[in-house]
């Protein structure tokens, strides 16, 4: 379906995937809540390396796309307690279980919003020091690709951060960067993509994400930090 109508039925498959009768955990912790599957996955490896990319940037506003109910959100306001802390997610459910999660862990610079990663409108330009993905852009097809990058990049005022799936490798046909879809998901040139929205490549900084970061197969082979300083 994906491949026949565009980026649009993975919307509609996360907008409503509370609906589902069996949601499951996509982090392994064995809850029959998916959001709270998320919740509980705030320890995973891979965060403490995201949040360490963020911090260079020594933000005082963050906003990340995709950010379900936001326990990347919530490893940043433990780190950046004064800094306004944002996230954005197509799931209604998941931002309303997010903001009640905060609301009990007594933490108050963080606010979760609905929205789609290519409709930033109600977002000034220039208008948080960093923006972020993680895994959210491999779910983003050719179809949309250009207007997401161009409305993060048009928000990120210091840096841009994506934790995606890249093309490592020397050889492959993706010179615009809009995506390869590969074992169900895409992986895309974030070099070329960014290039082509007026990026100096010198900006673009990459690194490979290993087996102690991300314990997953597909991870360790194409997953990446895609760091841009503005």
């Amino acid at each position: 379906m994906e491949l026949l109508v565009g980026t649009r039925a993975r919307e509609k498959e996360w907008a409503t995937r509370h609906l589902r009768k069996s949601k499951g955990d996509d982090w392994g912790n064995g809850s029959s809540d998916w959001i709270k599957g998320y919740w509980n996955s705030v320890n995973h490896p891979h965060r403490p390396f995201l949040i360490e990319a963020i911090s260079k940037f020594d933000p005082s506003s963050i906003l990340e796309i995709g950010c379900n109910c936001g326990p990347n959100l919530y490893l940043l306001a433990k780190k950046f307690p004064a800094a306004d802390i944002r996230g954005i997610d197509i799931n209604p459910e998941a931002i309303q279980k997010g903001n009640e999660w905060f609301a009990q862990e007594s933490i108050t610079n963080v606010k979760l919003l609905a929205g789609k990663a290519d409709e930033l409108g109600q977002l000034q330009d220039k208008s948080s020091d960093v923006v972020f993905t993680d895994a959210v852009l491999i779910y983003v097809g050719p179809d949309k690709i250009q207007k997401v990058v161009h409305e993060m990049l048009r928000v990120a005022c210091r840096g841009l951060i994506l934790v995606e799936w890249h093309c490592f490798e020397p050889y492959h046909n993706d010179p615009n960067g809009l995506g390869i879809y590969y074992e169900g998901y895409w992986k895309r040139d974030y070099v070329a993509l960014l290039k082509n929205n007026w990026v100096r490549e010198e900006q673009i900084h990459l690194t490979k994400i290993t087996e102690d970061i991300w314990p997953d197969k597909n991870w360790k082979e194409v997953g990446g930090i895609i760091e841009v300083v503005m």
